[in-house]
């Protein structure tokens, strides 16, 4: 099933959030509020096209926060190697 089709490169934005938030949390609060905004109000803005448009969902609102989850997780196990490794 697909819930939406998008280009490879909003799932890296997404993942570049969540990664680069491991070592400046606050991109991390920002891009959750940005996600939690676009759903309370069922609108996705992409900013690559500059267009918006009308419909969100919950499963469209998870898919997104598990893209940018996936980059954190990324990104901290890089971050706990680096401290481990002396880095």
């Amino acid at each position: 099933m697909i819930l939406y089709k998008k280009p490879w490169y909003y799932v890296l934005f997404h993942m570049l959030f969540g990664f680069s938030a491991v070592w400046f949390p606050t991109i991390g609060i920002l891009a959750l509020l940005w996600q939690l905004g676009q759903y309370i109000t069922k609108v996705r803005i992409f900013a690559v096209e500059m267009k918006i448009e009308k419909g969100n969902s919950v499963e469209h609102t998870l898919i997104k926060l598990s893209e940018i989850i996936a980059g954190y997780v990324v990104g901290y196990c890089i971050k706990q190697s680096m401290f481990v490794y002396g880095v």
